[in-house]
């Protein structure tokens, strides 16, 4: 099966892909792809049949849209901790930085950037941490990047100011498939399906436990239309299955979108 994720092997997704093929041994080497939007075009695309993406992280918004509107699959899911460092051009002094940029573990960094580097902005790269990493390469000294322990061997002669500068966070990855890849007995579902203020969802999460299955998270996302109408993605931890599943969320027009 083809397999691809963000940036390349040195991205904090990189890692995580890495840590997926442990798992999941029937991935052939990975395909990369310049930004997210990308990862999950290819996909829809049949470039690749699954991609590994960060879904959830602490302090940011819940990046697994795509499942919930546009039919795709979650077929594992694998916590990690980002270990995030900080890195600048060769000879920058701390005092000479003016710019701090990287992707989205910018996020779990901010306490420490704050105190460390108070009132210096801070720019989300529009691609991935290893393009930030190369344009502060390529730079005039007053630019530094947040980055994963592998990034240095993406972009050679980076030099780290600081490591482990994100307080410990972790990070859920998402094998996201287009097609379903479902166990019998998961101990994990993935639930996803439109609902508004009417009650049917809480009606839904009933219906789950009564299965075996307890809410662990859910998320939304706004609809098109009505009010309060949101498209959900909710992941239940338990025992049980899958049949069971399927028919207590029948009734309310859901759709199981991961069970592993």
């Amino acid at each position: 099966m083809r397999i691809g994720t963000l940036g390349g092997s040195a991205t904090f997704a990189g890692e995580a892909t890495e840590a997926i093929r442990a798992r999941h041994p029937e991935f052939s080497e990975p395909h990369y792809f310049k930004s997210m939007d990308d990862c999950w075009n290819e996909l829809a695309s049949g470039t690749v049949d699954a991609v590994v993406l960060g879904a959830e992280r602490a302090g940011q918004p819940h990046h697994g849209a795509a499942v919930a509107m546009r039919g795709f699959y979650v077929m594992d899911m694998i916590a990690l901790p980002l270990s995030c460092n900080l890195y600048v051009k060769p000879g920058t002094q701390r005092q000479a930085v003016r710019k701090i940029t990287g992707h989205g573990s910018i996020n779990q960094c901010v306490p420490w950037l704050e105190e460390n580097f108070p009132g210096v902005p801070r720019e989300m790269h529009p691609l991935n941490s290893v393009a930030a990493a190369k344009d502060v390469l390529a730079g005039d000294g007053t630019a530094a990047v947040v980055g994963s322990r592998s990034l240095v061997a993406a972009v050679p002669g980076l030099e780290m100011l600081a490591e482990r500068i994100d307080d410990g966070s972790f990070a859920h990855w998402w094998l996201v498939s287009a097609k379903p890849h479902f166990s019998e007995r998961p101990a994990t579902v993935v639930i996803v399906g439109e609902f508004g203020a009417d009650g049917r969802l809480g009606g839904l999460i009933a219906s789950v436990r009564g299965a075996g299955y307890q809410l662990a998270t859910i998320a939304g996302f706004p609809a098109p239309h009505g009010l309060s109408t949101y498209h959900y993605l909710a992941r239940f931890s338990g025992h049980g299955e899958r049949a069971t599943i399927e028919a207590a969320i029948a009734p309310f027009g859901a759709r199981l979108a991961g069970a592993f």
